[in-house]
């Protein structure tokens, strides 16, 4: 069960970062910018928000952000429920002319997208809201104030080296809740905007074939 699960996780994660970067027509980014600029800023950002947080999450950014989350998983997974129908209805391609197989196409392509990125999406928050409670559940190891240590090279031993493993945890750990959020932010965003733009189409064409 656990590697299916690892299996399906990988699959989605793969197929939504893949279909970000295609258009309704199947046409796909493949350059290394197009495929790598959006997470090398947002690491950026993220490592940047470490550095600048020192006591860790408080109280009421973990309430607040959990509370979020969880909306937003109830709002995604309602999404994915009631999407299929309103998005791709499939037409038997020989009776089709050319027009009505390009609409197929593109509506094929974009009801993948939106599946996959608000999938993807859940998993994230989910994800978000797990790690982020354990600042809640342990609040003096996850509340360490990074500042105040520095990195020594020349004494390393084992009471170091188990310190410096203690603090990468613990700048890792917010370090993936503001890569996630930001992450989960850019996906809604991306798919509030494309499924605007997919169903004003989507009605233009139903008013010219009437």
């Amino acid at each position: 069960m656990s590697l299916k699960l690892n299996k399906y996780l990988t699959d989605l994660r793969n197929n939504a970062n893949r279909l970000e970067r295609i258009d309704i027509n199947g046409n796909e980014t493949k350059s290394f910018f197009g495929k790598y600029s959006l997470r090398a800023f947002f690491s950026l950002i993220s490592a940047s928000f470490v550095y600048i947080l020192n006591g860790g999450f408080s109280d009421m950014f973990i309430s607040y952000a959990s509370t979020v989350l969880s909306i937003l998983i109830g709002l995604f997974i309602t999404a994915i429920i009631f999407s299929f129908d309103k998005f791709y209805k499939h037409i038997d391609p020989e009776v089709a002319n050319s027009k009505e197989k390009l609409w197929d196409t593109q509506a094929y392509n974009y009801s993948k997208q939106f599946a996959f990125i608000i999938g993807y999406n859940i998993v994230l928050c989910i994800f978000a809201i797990v790690i982020l409670s354990f600042s809640a559940l342990f609040k003096d190891f996850f509340g360490i104030e990074l500042h105040r240590y520095t990195l020594c090279i020349n004494k390393i031993n084992l009471v170091t080296f188990t310190r410096f493993c203690k603090l990468a945890l613990v700048a890792m750990q917010r370090f993936f809740i503001f890569y996630w959020m930001l992450r989960i932010m850019y996906n809604t965003l991306f798919v509030v905007s494309s499924m605007v733009k997919f169903m004003t189409v989507k009605i233009d064409r139903e008013n010219d074939s009437n």
